[in-house]
């Protein structure tokens, strides 16, 4: 290869030598390598005190405070160990990252939980604290100026100041009215229920009321409501179902009874079956629910059969009926 050998001795005394493996262009001696640490597993940690050749390492002292020789010591420990820092290194990183998260986490829920907290919170001070454009101060002084002096907006603010307004009255008087319902006998608080009873905003709070007031003066009002326009409206409707509900049907006077059952008869023995007490109680109220009964057509195929033919023996018996009912008045409620 270009490189003499080495010279050999055939003398007995001489040494023996190590072999000597010679590679392209140099002749290194191998050497021993450098042992591997050895790596400590998460399963099976070092033993404390225990240095990896098996002899006991000397413990830490029992004094909280370390010193400049415990830190060097810690130091040469480590240095010596560099797989267990190396392990312990990326563990400590996660937790503290995990830490943070959660940190993060935490902080961004509480600023979402305020900020949708903010709108209700606003709106509650709002409602608390009205603005200045519709305090009562400003209204009064809308309220004097001509209307064809306002803006939209104005005129706006005015027509919902009157209607909570009328609301509140509304509720007010029902409320005395449920407390002591014997104040419906005075003929204006009558009068200022069947207004309200007049006006979708407070209809509901007026016919409450009505319901409560003592017989038989609370069914007469809510007839009055339900019959004295041939417009049906959410008012009449309420009316209605008030009059026969089960608390108030009860309550309802001998002449208002028989205009009830009137309006709820179909067949001719139905019919029949009132007439008696109609003759007896029944007032202004009953007439005209009784003089249809006069028409002899109307049924039947051709529309031409008498419906009431069972009214007509004897046949003065529905005509006397309807000349007394037109004799008796009718309570007189006055709704402006």
């Amino acid at each position: 290869m270009g490189v003499a050998p080495p010279r050999l001795e055939s003398s007995a005394q001489s040494p023996l030598r190590s072999p000597v493996f010679v590679r392209s262009g140099t002749s290194v001696a191998d050497v021993e390598l450098p042992a591997v640490p050895r790596m400590a597993l998460p399963s099976q940690p070092p033993l404390a005190g225990a240095s990896e050749s098996g002899t006991a390492l000397p413990l830490p002292p029992a004094n909280p405070a370390p010193t400049s020789g415990q830190l060097d010591g810690a130091r040469r420990y480590l240095g010596s160990h560099p797989a267990l820092w190396m392990l312990l290194a990326p563990g400590l990183l996660a937790v503290a990252a995990v830490a943070l998260l959660r940190a993060t986490a935490v902080h961004h829920g509480a600023r979402l939980a305020q900020t949708s907290a903010l709108p209700s919170t606003v709106a509650t001070q709002n409602a608390a604290s009205p603005r200045t454009e519709s305090s009562a101060e400003e209204l009064a002084k809308l309220e004097r100026r001509p209307p064809e002096s306002l803006t939209a907006r104005e005129l706006a603010m005015l027509a919902d100041a009157r209607s909570d307004a009328l609301r509140k009255t509304a509720k007010t008087l029902r409320s005395k009215v449920e407390e002591n319902p014997a104040l419906a006998k005075d003929p204006a608080l009558q009068t200022e229920l069947m207004r309200l009873a007049d006006d979708s905003r407070t209809s509901g709070d007026a016919l409450s009321a009505m319901a409560v007031v003592e017989a038989p003066l609370g069914a007469d009002l809510l007839y009055e409501v339900w019959t004295r326009t041939p417009v049906r409206t959410d008012a009449t409707d309420l009316a209605r179902a008030l009059v026969y509900s089960t608390d108030v049907r009860p309550k309802a006077s001998p002449a208002l009874s028989v205009a009830l059952d009137l309006r709820v008869a179909e067949s001719c023995e139905q019919y029949k079956a009132i007439l008696p007490k109609a003759l007896k109680d029944g007032d202004r109220r009953s007439a005209q629910l009784l003089a249809k009964l006069n028409a002899k057509r109307g049924c039947g195929a051709t529309k031409r059969e008498d419906c009431y033919a069972c009214l007509r023996e004897p046949g003065d018996e529905l005509k006397a009926t309807i000349n007394a009912v037109k004799s008796r008045r009718a309570p007189s409620f006055t709704a402006p």
